[in-house]
């Protein structure tokens, strides 16, 4: 078990370190005794534009390009670990020939290939929600 989170944090450092972000820093005032970042945020009700919430997907320097990337490596990632580790079930189970076992492992394939398949939706399922409550006026800014 130890050596799957090893793999898995491995490659994950991998990605991250591979891909680099810039940052700016921003200098934080007060107006009247308030956050200059709090007094420029917009009141409730106001639809925000995708530049101001995360970015533009093709920016390198932004939050949703960023949060592009991620989905991409997941998307890459999630079906490849279904395929192995159902691969290594399966062997288990040729090896130790036993019927409880064989159920197991197709019980385990079945609920991988569900949490695979989901990935792939997630970006649906956050402009639904987005949508739903009205935050922005392109909920998912351009992730795909």
């Amino acid at each position: 078990m130890a050596k799957k989170w090893v793999i898995m944090i491995s490659i994950l450092m991998l990605f991250f370190v591979g891909n680099t972000v810039s940052a700016k820093t921003m200098s934080i005032g007060s107006v009247n005794g308030v956050n200059s970042m709090m007094a420029s945020m917009p009141s409730p009700g106001v639809i925000l534009s995708c530049d101001g919430a995360l970015g533009n997907p093709s920016d390198e320097n932004s939050v949703a390009w960023l949060l592009q990337q991620i989905l991409n490596f997941i998307k890459v990632v999630g079906p490849l670990l279904v395929v192995v580790l159902s691969s290594i079930d399966f062997a288990k189970v040729i090896i130790k020939s036993d019927d409880d076992s064989m159920a197991k492992a197709q019980k385990k394939l079945g609920m991988r290939l569900i949490l695979a398949a989901s990935l792939f939706f997630i970006p649906t399922l956050v402009q639904v929600l987005l949508d739903v409550f009205g935050l922005t006026s392109d909920p998912t800014c351009g992730i795909r």
